[in-house]
């Protein structure tokens, strides 16, 4: 997993490097938010930890930005940190598409177990795109299209693959009728 940490701040983006290095993360780090952003359009990003104030563009600009960018091959998971406090600030960076907000100073074993949650967000996010790839689904005609010119009933293709099953299951009123 990619992570991108901007901070204007040396201490503290060397902080949360050291932390997610320890943690194994490839870590790519910058000290404002246009780099910061620059470095989003050109590599694979999963995960965003964003200062709120920063120069040439702020947190929130880079967190908008990142929610409006054209298709990327998966999701990126934000998280501000920032010594912004308060209820208004946390409802801005959500407003903003920031997933996760942190206040300064925080503690290192905060910011891991955030940093957890995220995986698992983006492994389901992960396993979620890899399921509707596998459902090549039309709703008109319920049937899954297999191959060009090959089409399946959707129950029969859901009982062929064992890690779909806990999909299929009875709706009440089938249950009431048998």
């Amino acid at each position: 997993m990619k992570i991108l940490a901007a901070d204007d701040s040396r201490v503290s983006r060397n902080l949360i490097k050291a932390i997610l290095e320890e943690m194994d993360f490839e870590v790519l780090a910058a000290e404002n938010g246009l780099e910061a952003w620059r470095i989003f359009e050109r590599e694979e990003i999963s995960l965003l930890i964003s200062d709120w104030m920063m120069p040439e563009m702020d947190g929130l600009e880079l967190c908008r930005r990142v929610r409006a960018a054209p298709h990327r091959p998966g999701y990126t998971y934000i998280m501000m940190v920032t010594a912004q406090d308060g209820l208004k600030n946390f409802v801005t960076a959500m407003a903003a598409g920031a997933d996760d907000f942190i206040v300064k100073p925080f503690e290192p074993e905060m910011l891991r177990c955030r940093i957890r949650v995220a995986q698992r967000v983006l492994a389901m996010q992960h396993e979620l795109r890899a399921l509707a790839a596998a459902l090549p689904f039309c709703g008109a005609c319920d049937t899954i299209q297999n191959d060009p010119g090959s089409q399946q009933r959707l129950h029969d293709f859901l009982s062929s693959r064992p890690e779909l099953k806990p999909v299929l299951g009875t709706c009440p009123t089938c249950a009431a009728k048998a």
